[in-house]
């Protein structure tokens, strides 16, 4: 059987990154755990996690990765001083560069220390992207504005005066309680929420706590959503030491999906690995994004992560992303894992007898960029479009 042409065409794509946060300058505070921390779930500093780290299959793998790319020893003293000799700019351009991007996402609702707007990021691909946290933004109006009327008020009238400048919304919810959406939920359930929230408040504010106001904020951006035509990204699945994984389950999003006012919302779960992901996709209106379990897991767990997805998963739900934060080498991991595991499991659907290698050829394109493309609807006379 010959895969020349799948592995040509995986290798030489320009991919689309449909997730992602912001880099941050060297002396970030946000990363004072130094590189290890690459290699950690979720953009804050965790003693705990950074310890381990350095056990994790994925942190061999990549470290091995990262000595190549810029042609050091493999050890981890070798990469840091690399880094510090080159500079953040330099690093990110050759991450970037290697990575192949057509295009990258960004959430930049994550507060981190130094970070780079968007704008910068624009220096290293050719489109970037903004994607719009709601509840982030929610309680940065909250750190400005006291007044209960202004606060539900101010949220509205901004989320729709950036609709238009940003590429999707994206929620937490899962963060602030789960994915039980109380569809019933009224105003004057959030405005005492929101009294709530202001009687104790400090900054920065959080919404943790808060439920009615939350999932008021939540429909209010569904109705955004759909007035502009944006799909909505959800967290799913793993994440910081907030989430309970029980909460977050995608099972408990179910009767959103259902309800029929929000039928044409377009929704991507984010790292999504729970069954009721994988059914749901035949849903006209849900995809799934396996960014986080790439580059995260062992080969053999991102292998079978993606096998799984496309067991009942159309090929035109499944995206790729990198979940790539704080670190431009996150970025770079992510995309060439990506491209590695892809070629593994179309190979094998074709071994299988799944597909023909012409269509694993189309299969790759599409998870690996038009999907992205077609779901956000990206137009781009900078980019290059399979």
């Amino acid at each position: 059987m010959d895969l020349s042409e799948l592995r040509k065409t995986v290798e030489e794509i320009e991919v689309v990154d449909g997730h992602s946060h912001n880099i941050v300058a060297f002396d970030s505070n946000s990363i004072s755990g130094g590189f290890v921390q690459a290699f950690t779930v979720g953009a804050f500093v965790d003693a705990d996690a950074i310890a381990f780290a350095q056990t994790s299959l994925s942190f061999k793998r990549g470290l091995r990765d990262v000595a190549e790319l810029y042609g050091t020893e493999v050890s981890l003293e070798s990469v840091e001083e690399y880094r510090r000799v080159s500079g953040i700019e330099s690093i990110t351009s050759t991450c970037l560069k290697a990575a192949k991007f057509s295009a990258i996402l960004i959430d930049d609702g994550i507060e981190m220390d130094k970070r780079n707007e968007i704008q910068w990021h624009k220096n290293f691909t050719p489109f970037v992207g903004r994607i719009l946290r709601t509840e982030r933004l929610a309680e940065q109006i909250l750190e400005q504005h006291r007044e209960t009327n202004q606060c539900l008020a101010g949220f509205l009238s901004i989320t729709v005066t950036v609709a238009k400048e940003i590429i999707a919304l994206k929620s937490i919810v899962a963060y602030y309680g789960g994915l039980e959406i109380n569809l019933k939920v009224t105003k004057t359930e959030a405005e005492e929420s929101l009294r709530q929230v202001l009687i104790n408040a400090t900054k920065p504010i959080y919404l943790l706590f808060h439920r009615n106001l939350v999932d008021y904020l939540f429909l209010q951006s569904l109705e955004i959503a759909l007035s502009y035509d944006l799909p909505m990204q959800i967290h799913t699945g793993f994440g910081d030491r907030l989430l309970d994984l029980s909460k977050s389950n995608p099972l408990h999003f179910r009767s959103v999906l259902e309800e029929k006012r929000y039928s044409k919302c377009r929704f991507v779960f984010l790292h999504a690995s729970h069954p009721f992901s994988k059914e749901a996709s035949y849903l006209a209106s849900v995809y799934l994004d396996f960014g986080l379990a790439i580059p995260k897991l062992s080969m053999h767990g991102m292998i079978s992560a993606v096998k799984d997805l496309l067991t009942l998963a159309p090929i035109h739900k499944v995206m790729f992303s990198t979940d790539a934060y704080a670190f431009p080498e996150t970025f770079y991991l992510g995309a060439k894992n990506s491209r590695e595991v892809v070629f593994s499991v179309l190979r094998d659907a074709c071994i299988d007898g799944d597909l023909l290698i012409s269509e694993a050829v189309e299969a790759a394109k599409d998870i690996l960029a038009r999907n992205a493309v077609r779901f956000y609807k990206i137009s781009s006379a900078n980019m290059t479009v399979p």
